[in-house]
């Protein structure tokens, strides 16, 4: 875990602007404004920036920081594929690339604690200790916790467009039993034809991702954090046949889901 999640202060924009150019590595981030002014866009939506703002830099995104403060601080939290899908379980709504929260306003109270967790999990990055991945894990997800308990409406997200999100909150709720668009197209009443042309403009992707994805997330979770058999998680998902799951999951995530639960369970050895 110590060298899946990084933290660096900053102190201006610019060591922001250099942070996120130069760590490409990573998958996502979490930006902490502990002070900070002016506009920032993710996939050119733009959204204003305050003090105790919190922003999600999720994976795909293309992040424009030239009209924040120059005086703006914080932290910049990254995480690489591995760590995220550790803490996908804590907040999906936060960190799903393609219909998740991109920022949300925290106060005083809620960011103090916020900045406490951050700083101690840099003091055990720093340290290494034998107990630190631990440790590092369940302050993080404290802080994704947190951050969860926070989405409102004092919270942006990634899509705009009323009928997109009446299909992700549909997606959310039906994804394991029904795999297939028609499902939603026939429930909130667009064509498929236009809900596709919809969410290619909103968040340059297509409805057969948006699921694939939701059932991509509960397979990573179902294989991360609980002890089913991938015959089972394949049939709690409704797949036809495992090995149909496994083509599915292999296809998505490069790996098939006996590697992929491999290497995460070494990942979490701890």
């Amino acid at each position: 875990m110590i060298d899946k999640i990084q933290i660096t202060k900053f102190s201006y924009s610019d060591e922001l602007k250099e942070l996120t150019l130069n760590t490409k590595k990573m998958i996502s981030y979490l930006i902490f404004f502990e002070d900070a002014n002016g506009k920032l866009k993710i996939n050119n939506k733009e959204t204003d920036i305050e003090k105790f703002s919190v922003v999600n830099f999720p994976i795909l995104s293309t992040l424009q920081l030239d009209n924040i403060g120059a005086n703006s601080a914080g932290w910049c939290v990254e995480f690489d594929k591995a760590a995220r899908d550790i803490l996908l379980i804590h907040s999906f709504q936060l960190f799903c690339p393609f219909t998740g929260i991109v920022k949300t306003n925290t106060d005083k109270e809620i960011f103090k604690k916020l900045d406490f967790y951050i700083k101690e999990i840099k003091k055990e990055i720093v340290a290494g200790n034998k107990s630190a991945n631990e440790i590092i894990y369940l302050q993080t997800a404290l802080i994704i916790k947190y951050l969860h308990r926070n989405i409102g409406n004092n919270s942006v997200g990634q899509i705009t467009d009323e009928m997109v999100m009446k299909f992700a909150d549909l997606v959310n709720k039906e994804y394991k039993n029904n795999h297939g668009i028609e499902f939603y197209t026939n429930k909130i009443g667009v064509s498929t034809k236009t809900l596709s042309r919809l969410t290619r403009k909103t968040i340059n992707i297509t409805p057969k991702q948006i699921i694939q994805y939701r059932i991509n997330a509960e397979a990573i979770r179902l294989l991360i954090h609980s002890k089913l058999s991938i015959k089972e998680i394949a049939y709690e998902l409704n797949f036809n046949s495992p090995d149909y799951f496994n083509y599915f999951f292999k296809k998505l995530n490069k790996l098939s889901p006996s590697s992929y639960k491999k290497q995460m369970s070494e990942n979490l050895s701890f």
